[in-house]
């Protein structure tokens, strides 16, 4: 079973959501992915997130979960596989990321700009761009609030892990991934001549996701 965790103002519709879910449909393994802009973008936060996927997860049959965590799903994903969501019936075995947004770097945030916590801390929402839904859509500040309770960037886990990481990121400093696996025991990172989306690199993505997985293709 692999669950796919889409990143912030995605879709399952997304390039890389997509892909995946026909390669892994073309294996037979079952895929999910989760829209977890629901049920509104603007009440977004970590701790949502994870909810859904609990709730998700404990109404599958028993069995091993392949979590796939895109950006700020990576960010999730992490969390979930350090609190191992469902461990009696769903053991969490595998993490796959991809540009994980291990930390929220702020200040790249066109949005929010300098000293724009502040302001979006005093007006109570911001406005971003939802490339999903190809509009702009308002976020509330309880999304920052909520994400400084967790620290996936220090956390240590034993389990596989397979990391790709573009050196052009505009999103996620490379460095701070790079960081965050010299801290893994089990984790094996790709760099890749690529942006934060890494629509250049889905099929050697997939290579090595198949190889990570023994699938038989």
């Amino acid at each position: 079973m692999v669950i796919y965790l889409h990143g912030f103002a995605s879709s399952p519709e997304s390039s890389k959501a997509t892909f995946f879910a026909e390669r892994f449909g073309a294996t037979g393994i079952t895929f999910l992915c989760p829209d977890l802009n629901q049920p509104r973008f603007s009440t977004l936060t970590i701790s949502r997130m994870l909810q859904q996927l609990e709730k998700r997860i404990s109404s599958l049959p028993p069995g091993e979960i392949v979590l796939i965590g895109s950006s700020l799903g990576g960010f999730a994903a992490i969390e979930a596989a350090a609190r191992q969501v469902g461990a009696a019936r769903h053991p969490i075995s595998r993490l796959i990321l991809l540009a994980p947004a291990v930390e929220l770097e702020w200040d790249r945030w066109s949005e929010v700009g300098p000293g724009g916590i502040e302001r979006w801390r005093d007006t109570g929402d911001v406005e971003v761009f939802h490339y999903a839904l190809d509009r702009a859509e308002r976020l509330k500040f309880a999304f920052y609030d909520d994400a400084a309770r967790y620290h996936p960037a220090s956390r240590e886990l034993a389990l596989p892990m397979l990391i790709f990481q573009g050196w052009k990121d505009e999103s996620v400093s490379p460095e701070i991934v790079q960081r965050f696996v010299r801290r893994q025991p089990a984790a094996t990172l790709h760099m890749l001549d690529d942006t934060h989306q890494l629509k250049n690199s889905l099929e050697f993505i997939w290579d090595k996701t198949a190889t990570f997985l023994s699938l038989k293709l």
